[in-house]
């Protein structure tokens, strides 16, 4: 994960995805050649907090290179209840059931931390990512990382308790902020989690009685990092650094070595 903090003002939805930096991590690993035939086929996007880009079971119409958005893939089960399954940010992309052949998602994905997103129609998606081409041998890899994210997930789940889960959580959306203070309301945190919110409420309270966050009208603050990594499963170093190996590992994915 890294940071994906940025000073400079963001193009509408719909803006040329000429018209902005790459700040995608696999988009910008391609050569400055492929991208800029890639260009014509993006667009640059806007996400909004809350915004649901898939609902479980829709065909997928468009692929997201997330850049400042966080976006996080949600499972729901039969009595409603939810747990996320993965959260995506500018290290990958969302729609990856195109690129394993899929036209529908079965998860519901909703934009935790909003900004901007290169999007690509699936039609052209599909085109792009043929036997051999540049974008389909970062993907491969970049789904074998998100893949084995996924199962660590789903075991953070089932063995650790909700105050490791939740310091794993903001921990990560810190990462991805950019930044010690973020919006995050503790419903939406609970939803993510697949827990009570009253059991986030009292997790909370525990992190924050020990100092090591502030929480006040929706906005969280990590005010002991270090300290939060203690209290955090290993999930969340592990996750990381299969994000950052993936990173160190692009170039050498186009070179062919």
């Amino acid at each position: 994960m890294h940071s994906s903090k940025s000073r400079n003002a963001r193009p509408a939805r719909g803006a040329p995805a000429a018209a902005v930096a790459v700040r995608n991590s696999l988009l910008a690993a391609l050569l400055a050649t492929e991208y800029r035939r890639l260009l014509p086929r993006l667009e640059h996007v806007t996400l909004k907090r809350g915004e649901i880009v898939y609902r479980a079971d829709q065909k997928i119409e468009h692929v997201y290179f997330p850049e400042e958005a966080v976006i996080a893939m949600v499972d729901t089960t039969d009595d409603g209840r939810t747990i996320e399954v993965g959260i995506i940010g500018r290290e990958g992309i969302v729609g990856i059931n195109i690129f394993l052949g899929g036209v529908i998602t079965p998860d519901k994905a909703i934009v935790q931390l909003p900004g901007g997103a290169m999007r690509m129609k699936a039609k052209d998606f599909r085109k792009e990512v043929r036997f051999g081409s540049p974008l389909q041998r970062l993907l491969l890899d970049y789904t074998r990382t998100f893949l084995a994210v996924i199962s660590q997930s789903v075991a953070c789940s089932q063995h650790h308790d909700t105050e490791q889960r939740l310091a794993r959580w903001l921990l990560t959306m810190s990462d991805y902020a950019g930044a010690r203070e973020f919006l995050m309301v503790q419903e939406s945190i609970a939803v993510m989690l697949g827990v009570r919110r009253v059991s986030i409420t009292v997790a909370a309270g525990k992190l924050q009685a020990a100092a090591l966050i502030g929480y006040r009208r929706g906005r969280v603050s990590v005010l002991d990092k270090p300290g939060l990594e203690k209290e955090s499963c290993e999930c969340y170093r592990f996750i990381r650094q299969q994000y950052e190996s993936l990173h160190a590992e692009l170039p050498r994915l186009l070179s062919g070595k």
